[in-house]
């Protein structure tokens, strides 16, 4: 197993390409309860024994014992490398795949990204002391009192303030040996046309933003009040090695579990937004960093939940993003909801005057995103008298409705029934027959398709005179063989789920089923105890995934690895333990203690039988007999809860 991929880029493909619509872009899938079923292509399937998982992101096939991710069934499928898949995947979500950068340093190279997380996290961590104790953060305190934000969530967000100086940070940074040009990398500091370094954060409340693993990849600043008219209220890094801003939720490391539970996510627009709303219960609310709402932001969420809730500020400018982002939503095939607060409020200003539970309340009352655009496309005017505004709302909503794909609505009932309940109800609306309705759909739907294809056609025409200019250029017999043995060799090691032993199986579904409990096994269990290559294969994963300071959880592990088999084994052990785990009657932490405590006892009694023997082979002086004899009694004794005499 290679880590010479960032781990980083591996999880933003993941997250970025959505494993059932990867399948069904081979072959036919469709609804089963929460999951989706099809016939296997890997052998002569005659009944669906394909199963795909879209809450883990995970496919399996039961009768070939084969499964995994969205990587595995690319290589599988195409018959590829894992850097292929990656690619190719990465090429479908259009990120950028970056060569490996070598590190030379904690004040050296600025390309290296385990330099750039340190260096963003000790900026972070001064940041906060800075807000916490210092006399200049007593203005930035105050701020954050009177918006209501409590000591805890300070805390809890690692808020911070950045100085009115040109080079607060960067004295610092000097002090502590960091190179102004690592800091620059992380979008902390910048540089002038004259070529001098200054701190891009000056006079500015901070806001950390976080990756998927809880670790600070960028900060947002907020001017405080009273600052100079020309300054922008809210500034961001600037893209980096970390950052992202189309890929990140500020605050998604800590509302993932919420949203996994609820199934559903709060989006609001801005940092204080989410702090107040996770201040007052609402612990699934997220926010875009200082970017609309797009594309990669709904791929991400949807692999966490099924609806989305958009609380965007009253105003007219939050009003005209809803009407931007919808369309996104539908072609996502993505249940969305709109909520406007009264008075043009937005959420911070709301809670403030009001609560928590009176948000819950809004929060649960919110609009089908549908149903809002038309009742906003139907303001104004009656559409049984003004006919021609009436075909023009029609065409509106029709042309939304037209990007769920027909394939899309023979899959997913729920869809389905909600057209059927949007065309009966702009037939009541606009009195028109229902039929004549779908027509029209359908037309539009039609020409839609049309488009994309020659949009399609284009690209590829495009992208077809590139490979021309260079279908001369010369191919070394070795590069050709080097091709075609990656395509076709075989896997070095092929892991089975099989030959896990009884205890080996206990193990990884605790890791598997509760991450948290992971660093433990890691440093508790008896690694001794591992006899089949497929358990060592995996406990190591997760020790490279620990050296790495990557979470333990199944998503990241899924990413890290790059075996094919060895994903299959996990996927294995997630079902397994999921069907085992409500008929457990030990909590996770004594099954670990259990399991850790019975094979140490194990050990204890191996290691004592070999002593036994020894001594009676006469094999030790006297001294040494007599100090394994002490030993064995004082182990009898702590076996049996019998502690030494004083002074023994």
């Amino acid at each position: 197993m290679s880590f010479a991929i960032d781990n980083e880029v591996k999880d933003r493909v993941r997250l970025a390409v959505n494993i059932v619509d990867l399948v069904t872009s081979y072959m036919e899938l469709r609804r089963q309860g929460r999951a989706f079923v099809g016939v296997c292509p890997f052998h002569d399937d005659r009944k669906p024994s394909l199963q795909v998982n879209p809450d883990k992101q995970s496919w399996k096939c039961w009768v070939c014992d084969i499964g995994g991710d969205v990587f595995s069934f690319v290589m599988k499928k195409e018959g590829v490398s894992f850097p292929e898949a990656l690619r190719m995947l990465a090429e479908r979500a259009g990120i950028p795949i970056e060569e490996p950068r070598s590190r030379s340093g904690r004040g050296g190279s600025g390309d290296d990204k385990k330099l750039l997380l340190e260096a963003m996290k000790w900026s972070v961590n001064e940041y906060h002391q800075c807000l916490l104790t210092a006399p200049e953060g007593a203005q930035a305190r105050k701020y954050l009192s009177d918006r209501g934000i409590s000591d805890a969530s300070v805390g809890k967000f690692q808020l911070g303030f950045a100085p009115e100086s040109w080079s607060w940070l960067l004295d610092r940074g000097i002090e502590k040996n960091w190179k102004p040009e690592v800091l620059e990398s992380v979008g902390l500091v910048a540089k002038s046309e004259r070529g001098s370094r200054y701190d891009r954060f000056r006079g500015r409340a901070i806001f950390p933003i976080s990756d998927a693993q809880g670790r600070p990849i960028a900060v947002g600043g907020r001017v405080l009040p009273g600052a100079t008219a020309d300054s922008a209220k809210y500034i961001n890094c600037n893209e980096t090695r970390l950052y992202h801003k189309s890929h990140q939720l500020y605050g998604l490391d800590l509302a993932r579990e919420a949203i996994s539970k609820t199934r559903q996510a709060v989006v609001m627009e801005g940092y204080t937004d989410v702090i107040m709303a996770v201040q007052h219960g609402i612990h699934n609310a997220v926010a875009c960093c200082g970017t609309a709402l797009g594309e990669s932001h709904i791929k991400l969420l949807k692999h966490s939940c099924d609806s989305v809730v958009l609380l965007l500020d009253g105003d007219e400018a939050g009003q005209k993003r809803t009407a931007e982002i919808l369309e996104l939503f539908v072609t996502a095939q993505m249940d969305l909801r709109i909520l406007t607060l009264p008075d043009g409020l937005d959420p911070c200003d709301y809670l403030i005057q009001y609560s928590g539970e009176q948000l819950k309340e809004q929060i649960a009352g919110s609009l089908d995103a549908l149903e809002h655009k038309l009742r906003q496309v139907c303001r104004g005017f009656d559409p049984l008298l003004d006919t021609h505004r009436a075909n023009t709302a029609i065409e509106d909503v029709l042309e939304t409705m037209s990007r769920v794909s027909h394939s899309s609505l023979l899959s997913n009932e729920a869809m389905r029934l909600r057209q059927d309940q949007l065309i009966a109800r702009l037939g009541r609306q606009f009195g028109i027959e229902q039929a004549e309705i779908r027509l029209r759909l359908e037309s539009i739907r039609r020409q839609s398709t049309i488009r994309d294809r020659q949009r399609q056609e284009l690209r590829r025409s495009q992208a077809n005179l590139v490979l021309d200019s260079s279908a001369n250029q010369p191919q070394s017999i070795s590069e050709s063989r080097n091709r075609f043995e990656q395509k076709v060799a075989p896997e070095s090691n092929v892991y089975k789920y099989s030959d896990l032993t009884p205890t080996e199986c206990e193990l990884f579904e605790i890791m598997v089923m509760h991450p948290d409990l992971a660093p433990v096994a890691i440093e508790r269990f008896p690694v001794a105890n591992l006899g089949t290559g497929t358990a060592k294969g995996l406990f190591q994963a997760y020790l490279d995934l620990e050296l790495e300071g990557h979470a333990l959880d199944f998503s990241s592990l899924m990413s890290a690895m790059e075996e094919p088999s060895l994903k299959s084994v996990l996927v294995s052990i997630e079902e397994h333990s999921a069907r085992k785990a409500p008929l457990s009657m030990m909590t996770a932490d004594e099954r670990l203690h259990s399991l850790c405590e019975r094979l140490s006892g194990q050990d204890d009694k191996t290691q004592r039988r070999i002593q036994i023997q020894s001594l009676e082979k006469k094999q030790f002086d006297e001294a040494t007999e007599l100090s394994f004899l002490h030993d064995f009694v004082q182990q009898a004794r702590v076996r049996h809860g019998l502690f030494p005499p004083q002074g023994e």
